[in-house]
């Protein structure tokens, strides 16, 4: 995936709040926001440090087995009847929904560190000189292109962002 994480991270924010019947806070839409993108930090470590050696879907930032790990510190820390709760639940279900789209044409190992072996639902053909033209001509996009097309028209037809409040309480 290459545009379609943050909007996605948008509409899992949305439906996280619709699903626990709360009013969306801003402060939930934004952990949304993250933790559809956090998984990608690696790509800075992996432009600046690694120089690229490392497909960075093997960084610990696309490990399943660490964001379990951190899902259950970070839930079992986090006070149930708490606002933060539903931020950090916002921010974790972005995160593994992240995970999910990069399943779809990108490897990510689902089994580690039982099994050393990428899972993808399709993959790319390298029809182009350039990877870039890979992805985006491929029908994959299309998916992406219509989560983009869906935050766009749900932000523009129901504001949260500009409407709502920060803090939860």
């Amino acid at each position: 995936m290459f545009i379609a994480h943050l909007p996605a991270g948008y509409l899992t924010a949305r439906a996280y709040c619709r699903h626990a019947g709360i009013t969306p806070l801003s402060t939930i839409i934004l952990a949304g926001l993250a933790g559809g993108i956090v998984p990608d930090l690696d790509l800075v470590y992996g432009a600046l440090v690694d120089g690229g050696r490392v497909h960075h879907h093997r960084y610990w930032t696309h490990l399943p087995l660490v964001w379990l790990a951190v899902s259950a510190a970070a839930l079992t820390l986090c006070p149930r009847a708490s606002g933060w709760r539903h931020v950090t639940t916002s921010f974790l279900l972005a995160a593994w929904g992240h995970l999910l789209l990069d399943s779809v044409a990108g490897d990510i190992w689902w089994l580690w560190p039982w099994f050393d072996v990428p899972f993808s639902l399709v993959a790319i053909p390298a029809l182009h000189a350039h990877w870039v033209l890979n992805y985006l001509l491929h029908w994959t996009f299309v998916l992406e292109l219509a989560i983009v097309a869906l935050a766009t028209w749900m932000e523009g037809a129901r504001p949260l962002l500009r409407r709502s409040r920060w803090v939860p309480s």
